[in-house]
This record gives structure tokens, sequence and C-alpha cells, in this order.
């Protein structure tokens, strides 16, 4: 029970002007005059909004009102007020009103504790500063202020208690209270969490960042088929970076997004090197030929046939053949099917080996599908750029369908799938329905813009950005940000090959390969890692040697896809039709020089005649390096 007083005058004026005695007490006008007075009071004092008349108090000139509901204060110490709530407070939805009405009542003491349903509340005494940091974190987290208690840490940073009610969910509250670090604090700031307990601590600290190169750790490679670290996570100086991993389990596909120069091939051969190295996985790479040599270094260890670099119709037969292995009658899908197998890992190990996971790479994605469309009814006659553009649509519009296929059936018969590309839009050839089919997302490029990150993360919002302090220290190369299955989404660095004797990149990669997997038969150790030099031509030999294996051939994919044989046929036709002869050349035997031969003579260029025969490329290259 509360008690309020209202003193009321003790005289009052008639309409005619006349001072006569107040009496509530006795005189009805005057109960409703004093009655409509205590309405207005109680309007200007929500405090009392609930209070009743008790009695008059004629001596005094006051009415008192009480509140025979309303809450208790009980102190219980020279820094805490304990609230009894009325039974009009006691409901969740007035959390609001109690720290109005009771924080205005006793200035400097906060609502600390709101428990309705056991009709308790709790104000203690707050410094500003531990108030204000307690408000930030709250808002961050989308509580109440009294949700949560805060006191100052030994440390300078804060300790937070949450109350019973609430369990600390990492998915839910790491990136807020992350961000609520930097408020109550400054840039470096970070917490622990304790879900078990409650409780959050926030520390001082340096912001997290990276080491300028982050080195690939060779002697690691090839240990763990199913998890591949392929670079560090964001760790604070002094600390060790914990790994950056892509596990195949939670999803058997990737998608790397970048702008060029950004890193992405140096993480796809990061990827490639480790799955390589388990000896255990069968590799198979398609990609634009202008790009092509990204890939030179991996090629002793492509599968037979497995290399799709060199043309459209050569990448459009390699996932074929990969999509027939698994499709209805293909060899795996069969042996799945009489077995009764529903993914890749219920095979026994020697079974694995003999139907071994397979890596299909498919770099430059937008080159090998931007413009797909099915060629539909072909036209009669038409001008060669008219055939050309139908055959070459229609080849797109299969490896697109043949990729999203593999990703979409492949992962339950051990087929894993990276796509490289710059962007992720309809637009560039990769589809929503391919991208949502994607589990793992990863985006190359620190200074990724909002669009190009909504195009590629399927909640771009909650996916971090790299620090700005990464920015100003200058170690922003080869950084990237991650949205992968079954993982919270983090900021990364790819490794970057490194040799002890210097030697680097993907030259690092083909040398450690020679020492640990071997080389193919027929190919020339010290030829391969010739090859790395750029400054002199390849042996002839050498790429014959290496490509005659893995080269998948034109012809073949014909074969694979007859109709697109029908449309080759009619370009052809129409190249012998209107590119046959130059419409200007004279008629035979018109007395006019054609330029022609004689019959059964070839034509020899103009120019020069040569000094010598002609010299081998390697030979010469051979010539030059001894001086």
């Amino acid at each position: 029970m509360i008690r309020f007083e209202y003193e009321y005058p003790a005289r009052v004026k008639t309409k005619s002007g006349d001072s006569i005695l107040f009496d509530p007490a006795n005189n009805g006008a005057h109960r409703g005059l004093l009655e409509r007075q205590l309405d207005k009071w109680r309007a200007a004092h929500p405090e009392a909004r609930e209070a009743t008349l008790e009695f008059i108090d004629r001596e005094r000139h006051v009415a008192v009102l009480v509140d025979r509901q309303a809450s208790s204060v009980d102190m219980r110490d020279d820094s805490s007020l304990e609230i009894n709530l009325s039974a009009e407070h006691s409901k969740p939805s007035k959390g609001a009103e109690v720290q109005a009405v009771y924080e205005t009542k006793y200035p400097g003491y906060r609502l600390t504790v709101f428990h309705p349903y056991e009709g308790k509340a709790l104000l203690e005494q707050l410094s500003d500063a531990q108030a204000t940091a307690r408000g930030q974190l709250a808002a961050a987290m989308g509580l109440h202020d009294w949700d949560l208690r805060m006191t100052p840490a030994e440390d300078g940073g804060w300790h937070a208690v949450l109350d019973d009610g609430i369990v600390y969910q990492a998915d839910k509250y790491d990136a807020k209270v992350d961000a609520a670090c930097e408020q109550i604090g400054r840039l470096g700031w970070w917490f622990e969490a304790d879900p078990k307990n409650g409780t959050i601590d926030i520390h001082p600290g340096l912001p997290k960042t990276f080491p300028k190169l982050v080195k690939l750790p060779f002697d690691r490679l090839g240990t763990d088929r199913e998890r591949t670290p392929f670079g560090v996570r964001l760790a604070r100086p002094g600390e060790e970076a914990e790994p950056a991993i892509l596990d195949w389990k939670a999803s058997p596909s990737i998608y790397l997004g970048g702008l060029p120069g950004a890193g992405k091939s140096v993480f796809g051969n990061d990827i490639i090197a480790d799955q390589l190295a388990t000896g255990q996985v069968e590799l198979f790479v398609c990609d634009h030929f202008t790009k092509a040599a990204d890939y030179y270094w991996a090629r002793p260890w492509i599968h037979e046939n497995g290399w799709g670099c060199d043309s459209l119709l050569q990448a459009l037969g390699v996932l074929k053949t990969c999509m027939a292995d698994i499709d209805k009658g293909g060899p795996r899908a069969e042996f799945f099917r009489r077995r009764g197998y529903q993914n890749w890992y219920q095979l026994t190990d020697e079974e694995k080996k003999q139907m071994p996971l397979r890596l299909v790479v498919c770099d430059e994605f937008t080159q090998l599908t931007v413009g797909h469309k099915s060629a539909g009814s072909l036209p009669k006659t038409a001008l060669p750029p008219v055939w050309e553009e139908k055959h070459d649509a229609q080849v797109k519009e299969l490896i697109l369908r043949t990729v999203t296929d593999l990703v979409l059936v492949g992962r339950a018969y051990g087929y894993r799938v990276i796509i490289l590309n710059q962007v992720a839009s309809a637009a560039t050839g990769m589809p929503p329905s391919l991208r949502s089919a994607i589990g793992n997302k990863a985006l190359m490029g620190a200074r990724a813009s909002k669009n190009q990150r909504g195009l590629v993360f399927n909640i771009a919002e909650s996916v971090p950005e790299c620090p700005r302090n990464v920015f100003d220290e200058g170690v922003s190369k080869g950084v990237g940000s991650a949205e992968f299955e079954g993982q919270a989404p983090f900021v990364f660095k790819t490794y970057f090959p490194v040799l002890p004797d210097g030697t680097n990149d993907a030259k690092a990669l083909g040398t450690w390969m020679c020492d640990h997997l071997g080389l193919p038969d027929g190919i020339d150790r010290a030829a391969y890692l010739d090859s790395f030099d750029q400054t002199t031509a390849d042996d002839p030999r050498f790429n014959t040697a290496i490509m005659d294996r893995i080269r998948f051939r034109d012809a073949d994919t014909y074969r694979l896809f007859p109709f697109l044989g029908a449309i080759k046929d009619k370009w052809d036709e129409s190249l012998d039709e209107y590119g046959s002869a130059p419409a200007d050349v004279p008629e035979p035997g018109s007395g006019e020089d054609d330029g022609t031969a004689p019959a059964g003579e070839p034509v020899r260029p103009s120019g020069p005649e040569p000094s010598g025969p002609l010299m081998d490329a390697a030979e010469l290259a051979r010539i030059m390096r001894q001086g």
C-alpha cells in the first residue's frame, strides 16, 4: 500500500465573489469539486494513478489517497532498493513503466532486476560508465537494460551477467556482442561468453589482424581428406591463428568469387594441392583457354582425359564424362544402385579405392556459360556467324546444365565441385538455382562491395567484413570472407606456397608434388620444372607427352552430343557456301593471273627464302641457356 496526500485550499470563492470555507467532507458540491481536482492531480502523477480517496483531514486541509495494490519499496542497503511489485506491475509488459516510475522517483538508481512473475524488482545505484556500457550491450543484443547486470572488471573491461531467463546463443549473439565491444571500448576490444553460466566478459585488447604472408604448411598437405585447411582466421598479435578449414562432409561444393587479382586462383590451388596430396582424389579441370595456364602445374596429376581448358567443347566433354559416370546407367550409379548405397561414405575401403573421390574444378565460369541458350529449331540456311552463335550458345547451355547436375547429384557419389568466378548473378552465368545448391561460399578481396557480397552470400549481413586495421597495416592481400555450411561466417587469409629454398607459387606446388606423389610414366621431371620458366619455350615433346594423356578431344564431345555435331555440320556447310572463294576471283581460263600455283604443286609462301632448315624450339632454348 502506498499513501499519497493532496493539500486542498481552506477557502474558495463563490460565483458572487464571496470567500467561504471549503468543506468537502460535509458539502456535496465541494466534494465534487475536490474529486475533479484529484483527477487532474492523478493525471500529472502516474505513480498515484490507481490511488483512491481514503479520508479527508479537515484540520490540515489534506485529502489522503491510498493505492492498496501499488508496489512497495524496501531499502536493502545504501546502494539498492527492493520493489515488491503490485498486481498491476507484475506483468512482463510493464517493465518499461516500472523503470520510468521508479527511476524518476529515486534519482541515481537504475532498474537492474525485473521479475514480474515473482513480483520482485531491484533498483541499484550505477555509475554513469556502468549504466552506459550496460545500455550499449543490451541494445546490441536486443535486450532490455534490466536483462543484464554489468560490473567493472580488473583488466579495465566489464563483466556482464545475463538474467536467468536468457540463454546465450552463439549464432544469435556473437556478431552483435563483437560489434558492441568496439562501442563500449574501442577497436580491438573482445569478449568471452559462457553460455552455461550466462556471463559475458568484455576485455580491452589490440585488434585482430593477419601476418604479411601466411606460408602454406606443406607438412600438413593431405593429412585429412575431409577437412582442407586453406588459410588462417583473424588473430590478435601474439596469438596463434586458427586455421580456416573447408569441411567437405558438411557440403561437397564451394563457390569462390572475387574480382581479378583478388586471389581466387591461389585459394583454388591450395585446395587442389591438399586434395591431390591425399592420394585418394581424381582431378578434372575446366577453364577458359585464356586462363588455362593457372593449372599447368597440376597437369601431371589430372585424370586421364580430364583436361577441359582449351575450348568450350573440351570443357563440356570433360563435364559430361563425369556426369555420365553417375547418371542413370553410369558405372558408379549402377554400382551404388546394386549395393543400395546412399552416399560415397558407405563404400568399403576397397570400394573407395576403386571409385575414389573426384574433384571437378570449373574456373572462369562466366566465360564458360554466359550467353547460354538452347539452339531450338535450326534454320535451313544461315550465314556462318549465325551457326557459330547457335553452336556456342548450345554448348554453354549444356555446360551450365551439367555443372548444376554435378553439384546436385554428384554429392552422393563422391564428387566435389569448385566453381570460380568474378560475380555470381544470373546475367554472368550463375543462376540462383545453382548458387543456392552450393553450400560453401567465399568472396576474395578485402574491399568487396555490398552488391558483390549480396550476389555471393546467402545472408550477406551476417558475414563479417575485413577489419579496417588490416588495410591500415598493409596486410589485406589474399584476404576474403567465407560463409560455410556448419560454421559461423569468418574472415580469412589464404596460404601462399613457398618452399624453404624460396621457390613459390605454382612452381612450389609442382615441385612438392613431384617429390611426394611422383610423375606419370613418360613425363620428365626436368622438362616439367623447366615448363615454369616463362622466359623460354616449352619442350614440344614434353607438351605432347603430357597433353596426349589428359586432353579431351573435341571429336569425342560431338560423339557424346550428336545434335551438336548436326549444328557443326550446318556451320561447315555455311562456311563452304559463303567462304569457298572470293566474289572477285576470275573464272578459270580467262587468261588473267589468279595467283594460283600450277596443278600438283603446293603454293609457296611469299617473302625471302629460308636460309636453312628450321630449328626445334626446345633445341634453340637449350643452346641459349648454355650461352
